[in-house]
Formats: structure tokens, C-alpha cells, sequence
């Protein structure tokens, strides 16, 4: 029973934290996210390679700067 428990305590935190969509590439390293839950966008440098309509999620990737509109 605990460990069924745990397993779901797990799933449920790792669900919580926000999934942004990549958009488009703006430039080298520079990317549009749209978060579609709560309509944030969020323009990131990162170092890491990502593809055009994926989910991310922001503390899976190392962002080097965040870009204010």
C-alpha cells in the first residue's frame, strides 16, 4: 500500500511542474515557449538543442538567459 502510495506521490509531482510547447527558433540557441495551460511566454538561450512543437519542461533544461519582452 505504501508503495503504491509513493508511486503516485511521485507521478503527481513530476505532472505539477509546467510543460512548455517550443514555438519556433529565433535565432541560434534562442527559443519561443508557450506554456498552453496558463498562456505564459517565455523566450529562452539555451545551449541544448530542441525541436519545433515538443514539450518541455524548464527544470529539464539548462537555461542560460531568460529574455524580457
Amino acid at each position: 500500500m505504501k508503495g503504491i502510495l509513493f508511486i503516485l506521490f511521485i507521478l503527481i509531482l513530476n505532472g505539477c511542474a509546467p510543460q512548455y510547447q517550443v514555438v519556433q527558433q529565433l535565432e541560434v540557441n534562442m527559443y519561443h515557449l508557450y506554456n498552453p495551460r496558463t498562456g505564459e511566454i517565455k523566450i529562452i538561450l539555451t545551449e541544448e538543442n530542441l525541436k519545433e512543437d515538443a514539450y518541455v519542461k524548464l527544470k529539464h533544461i539548462r537555461i542560460i538567459a531568460e529574455i524580457e519582452k
